[in-house]
């Protein structure tokens, strides 16, 4: 019978870094926090692009933020869960 690992963390590092981030963004500027400004911030932290884009569309599948609803076609996201 094989290992059967599990991950007991539910999200990683990077994905840590995000929420602390637009908990941040969320608390200090009062509006849903753009998709850039998130990128922006974590290249800064050492991340490349498209591992930033796939940790946001995880955290979008276990729900701890949301895409905003706006007029715009800009990507925003608000916090649903905090850590």
């Amino acid at each position: 019978m094989p290992t059967s690992y599990t991950n007991l963390c539910e999200i990683t590092e990077l994905q840590k870094k995000i929420v602390r981030f637009v908990d941040y963004w969320v608390h200090t500027e009062k509006t849903p926090v753009p998709r850039k400004q998130v990128i922006e911030e974590m290249e800064k932290r050492g991340a490349k692009k498209s591992t930033i884009a796939h940790s946001l569309n995880g955290l979008l599948k276990l729900g701890y933020l949301r895409r905003a609803v706006g007029t715009s076609n800009k990507t925003s996201y608000v916090q649903l869960r905090r850590l």
